[in-house]
């Protein structure tokens, strides 16, 4: 378990996290047992309390927060998922056809939908974070990259305060899933409800398929 636990936490690693190391050799190096202990050796250097050898620790999250064993391409699209939701209260009130067309360009059709359509706060949003989401499409004056970059971050400050409010390590976890973070922690910047994340994570319940009467 111990080594099931380290391995995930070095597969979690950012690539620029690594040293600056080439994607190429990289990989090499999370294929081999040589390669992964140099790796968990600087890993160890720069953040101690994060690969500190009691990699047990991180069991007790495994369920609760099944992120630890994301590849990178699910973390990112989840992170993006956040973004979109927090910028949904300002989305919504936007009308006018030629910046509604440039939000759901910007966003992507899907982000945008989950823009309009989720309700985390299970009724009207707080005017504060409809008004802080308004300065943030305006700030990127119709520049649809540097708004899909800020949603981006904006995703990255609510997963991050996330799992900030488990505990501090978890953030600290997350934070080098990516190339570059915010500073920690992230809870009170967050837009979101702190339930957000949860039930978002929460597996989609199956509803039992019902048996055909035996003839």
């Amino acid at each position: 378990m111990r080594r099931q636990h380290a391995r995930a936490a070095l597969d979690g690693l950012h690539p620029a996290r690594c040293a600056a190391l080439p994607a190429p050799l990289l990989e090499r190096a999370r294929m081999s047992a040589l390669g992964r202990r140099q790796l968990a050796r600087a890993a160890l250097r720069t953040q101690p309390r994060v690969f500190a050898p009691d990699q047990e620790r991180w069991a007790m999250w495994v369920e609760e927060e099944p992120w630890l064993h994301w590849p990178q391409a699910e973390l990112d699209a989840f992170t993006r998922i956040l973004g979109a939701i927090a910028l949904g209260p300002a989305v919504r009130v936007t009308v006018e056809r030629s910046e509604v067309l440039f939000l759901r360009e910007a966003l992507g059709l899907e982000h945008w939908r989950r823009a309009q359509g989720a309700d985390p706060w299970r009724g009207p949003a707080p005017e504060a974070v409809r008004n802080m989401g308004r300065a943030l499409i305006q700030r990127c004056e119709r520049d649809a990259g540097a708004l899909r970059e800020a949603a981006y971050e904006r995703g990255k400050i609510e997963f991050l305060g996330h799992a900030g409010r488990h505990d501090p390590r978890l953030a600290e976890r997350l934070a080098l899933a990516y190339a570059t973070a915010p500073a920690l922690p992230c809870a009170k910047e967050a837009w979101l409800p702190a339930s957000t994340v949860p039930a978002l994570l929460a597996p989609v319940p199956v509803e039992p398929v019902a048996e055909e009467p035996a003839l």
